[in-house]
């Protein structure tokens, strides 16, 4: 029974397993109705989920090998299966124990005895539907390939013919994308050409458009053609490869669940729990609904519609909001359940009470949350005595000096003492409280601006302040603060390789090899000569020996097997190259941050192994060894020089605890620390038109206008449409920083630029509590003839 499990809990795991009211309902309800949890942050949405799980083993007597979970990031799922072994096995170990197994009955103690708790099937949906396609492979049917998005990207500017669309297409082409590009403006690049294209192609599939009303006649009909040809063109190659990108593995999956040929390791599927569930996608939602339906299996999805953040790739909250209708619709029987998670063990009081103030804050935004709305957080800690702070300056030079020495005086002096603006001090933490404690969130991370029009790019609040910090003593981790191509090791490393193997010349300063091929971009080809000019530098300060092997040395080995194939391998790995300098740039091996672009460069040389002529392999015969390094520049540095490879700091286990960390509020998502600091308005020092769309939008985002202008071609739109575009574009700012001002445990800063906090500013900002209607409750009316200098009904204590 439900509550004798409850009890099993709480004496085999402890008392910080007893579930409060809201917990235990989730645990109680019965399988047989399908049922959606809203979880508020920080409620023990996991928790719940992985004890449900493990209620249907213990009560339901479903095996692990019938259960699926599934989540969003492969994070979250290495979290649940361990929580899953870590709970599971002391639970049906004390079941089994010979003081408890007497009183079972027998045909219950010979299942404990057969089950095996590792064999829960868990995952992102992705892996899920790799892993089972992998494992029943139909006859004839070749193996599974499934290539990550960068390698995707790459061929989707390559064989999709990307650069000779726009060629034939011209200003038409430029213009529909730019519609939607970040800023509205038409791409430049092959690169920005190609993600934009992969933004609407990915659509096509997850959001299963109907192309020929795509195609209808109206405007922008030329450009459409081109991206659907682009589309088959893409498409065509992978089938005829046999690699898939996301997209099509999940379309391959839903199409055999469809078919009932449902992969042998689902086929007994009982038990069905989704996490994340305001962040999936249409195509997604159609696998989960299909899959429950053909397996009968049990279905439970939990997730915080105020909390979806992915809209961008597809995600519509609208099935997060409907999913009490559109479940039981397509499933039929029992009406599913709504229960909410709103008891938050994460932050103080006044965090919760700050981010509560904050979804509550405008009227428009109520009819986008889920009906009856979930209520307010509840906060299960008590107050530290911080209340929520700012720091606010003229401009983002001073803003990163005042915010470096805050950093430094908590994590490396004795504190920031209290005084008449904190009534408590804010020490770090006393077992080992360090920089990785804290975080600095962000719209984004990167840390220049975009050169534009002939000017130059500037330094943003993330390279000011990784400056001021390591005035200090103190190293940043942000990764993603530079596009790949652009990072000083990076251009050394990828430099010394194309001087390796195709050196420049007085003639051809970019090697004579690069000279004579064809789809190098312009863009590319200035990278390369970067990158070159980095190495160049290098060389001329004449690096020491290292291991008794000077650099010279190793530009003239590998120059010979590209002049004359000597060497002792018949071929080569291209990486092979790549890790011979690594001894005069050590930072690759002893540098987080260089660790993962290491690992970037090396997973883009993998895939390129999957779909390159020649594998990422240099080879020695005379007729392959120019054609094998114009692949492997053409397969590997390419695409990093064109901005399509993009880091991913996942690899990375722990981030040592000294560096700070910069992170994208998207990042964050699911993600605490004990400092929070929320970069709200570092940009915004005017009321640029520019800066509108990431503050307060006068018009529809990309991402809308792009979902308006499918509507009348998928399912989903008429639901989309039940709010305007530009409705829509301020939803998504909310859930942005609602996520951003709920990942904090115990402190809570707010900074950016003074300008905006003006009594009489224009400059709106939808982070700052500004509402649709153009209302601000910071401001409150005041007596005398001249307003005051700053609003005057701050919810924080500035500093």
């Amino acid at each position: 029974m439900p509550t004798e499990f409850i009890q099993l809990l709480v004496r085999v795991l402890g008392a910080d397993r007893d579930p409060n009211p809201g917990q235990r309902a989730c645990l109680e309800q019965d399988l047989g109705v399908p049922l959606l949890i809203v979880a508020g942050p920080g409620t023990g949405k996991t928790t719940v989920l992985v004890l449900r799980a493990l209620r249907a083993v213990l009560v339901d007597r479903v095996p692990p090998e019938c259960i699926m979970i599934t989540t969003f990031t492969r994070k979250a799922a290495n979290e649940i299966r361990t929580r899953l072994i870590e709970w599971g096995i002391p639970l049906q170990d004390s079941l089994l124990a010979p003081d408890s197994v007497s009183r079972l009955a027998p045909d219950y103690v010979e299942f404990l005895r057969g089950v095996d708790i590792n064999r829960f099937i868990t995952g992102t949906l992705d892996s899920i539907c790799e892993e089972s396609l992998t494992a029943s492979r139909l006859p004839n049917e070749r193996p599974l390939v499934v290539i990550e998005t960068f390698a995707a990207n790459q061929l989707l500017a390559r064989r999709g013919e990307v650069f000779a669309a726009s060629r034939r297409t011209g200003q038409a082409f430029a213009d529909y994308l730019g519609r939607y590009s970040l800023t509205g403006d038409p791409p430049t690049t092959v690169g920005d050409m190609t993600r934009i294209v992969r933004t609407i192609i990915d659509r096509f599939v997850q959001d299963e458009v109907d192309i020929d009303q795509y195609l209808a006649p109206g405007t922008d009909l030329e450009a459409r053609r081109a991206v659907k040809q682009i589309f088959d063109n893409y498409r065509n190659h992978l089938v005829t490869s046999g690699q898939m990108d996301f997209p099509l593995l999940e379309k391959t999956f839903l199409d055999r669940v469809v078919a009932r040929n449902i992969p042998d390791r689902l086929a007994d599927l009982r038990v069905l729990l989704v996490d994340e569930y305001q962040d999936t996608n249409p195509l997604q939602e159609h696998i989960y609904l299909e899959l429950a339906r053909a397996t009968g299996a049990s279905l439970t999805v939990v997730g915080d519609d105020d909390q979806s953040l992915y809209r961008f790739r597809g995600a519509t909250i609208e099935l997060f909001r409907d999913f009490v209708a559109r479940a039981s619709a397509f499933l039929g029987g029992a009406v599913p359940r709504t229960l909410y998670l709103t008891e938050n063990y994460r932050s103080t009081p006044e965090i919760i009470a700050f981010f509560n103030s904050f979804a509550q804050n405008d009227p428009d935004f109520l009819s986008a949350r889920i009906q009856p709305p979930k209520p307010a957080i509840v906060d299960n800690l008590p107050s530290n005595g911080v209340p929520v702070l700012g720091l606010f300056r003229d401009d983002a030079d001073e803003l990163a000096v005042d915010l470096a020495d805050f950093l430094n005086a908590i994590f490396r002096g004795g504190g920031r003492p209290a005084d008449t603006l904190l009534s408590e001090s804010i020490e770090r933490g006393r077992a080992g409280g360090d920089f990785g404690d804290a975080v600095l969130l962000s719209s984004t991370v990167s840390e220049f601006t975009r050169p534009f029009m002939g000017r130059p790019a500037r330094p943003r609040l993330a390279w000011r302040l990784r400056t001021e910090l390591a005035a200090r003593g103190v190293q940043c981790f942000n990764p993603r603060g530079r596009a790949l191509k652009d990072v000083e090791q990076v251009a050394l490393m990828l430099g010394l390789v194309l001087e390796a193997l195709d050196p420049s010349t007085a003639s051809e300063p970019n090697g004579l090899l690069i000279a004579g091929m064809t789809g190098i971009t312009n863009v590319a080809r200035n990278a390369f000569r970067e990158w070159r000019n980095a190495a160049a530098q290098f060389l001329a300060t004449r690096p020491p020996p290292v291991n008794n092997k000077t650099i010279a040395d190793v530009l003239v080995r590998w120059r010979n097997f590209a002049a004359a194939g000597r060497g002792a391998s018949n071929e080569w790995p291209v990486l092979d190259v790549l890790y011979s300098f690594m001894p005069w740039v050590p930072a690759f091996q002893d540098d987080p941050e260089c660790q993962v672009y290491l690992e970037a460069i090396s997973r883009c040389a993998a895939e390129a192994a999957t779909y390159s002529a020649y594998r990422a392999l240099l080879i020695r015969h005379d007729r392959h060894r120019t054609l094998s390094i114009q692949a492997a520049i053409r397969d590997v540095m390419a695409p990093i020089a064109d901005d399509l490879v993009e880091v991913d700091e996942e690899i990375m286990s722990s981030v040592p605890r000294d560096r700070f960390n910069l992170m994208t509020i998207h990042q964050a998502k699911g993600l605490e620390f004990p400092l929070v600091v929320v970069d709200v308005s570092s940009d915004f020092k005017i009321n640029s038109p520019a800066q509108k769309f990431r503050r307060f939008p006068e018009d529809p985002s990309s991402v809308t206008l792009l979902e308006d202008d499918l509507a009348a071609c998928t399912p989903i739109g008429q639901l989309r449409m039940a709010r305007s575009a530009l409705q829509r574009s301020f939803e998504d700012i909310v859930r942005l920083y609602y996520v951003a001002y709920s990942r904090p445990q115990s402190v809570l800063l707010l900074v950016g630029c003074i300008p905006g906090l003006r009594y009489t500013t224009q400059i709106k900002n939808v982070a700052k509590f500004w509402r649709a209607d153009s209302t601000w409750p910071w401001i409150r009316p005041y007596a005398g003839r001249r307003p005051p200098t700053l609003a005057n009904n701050l919810p924080f204590n500035m500093l």
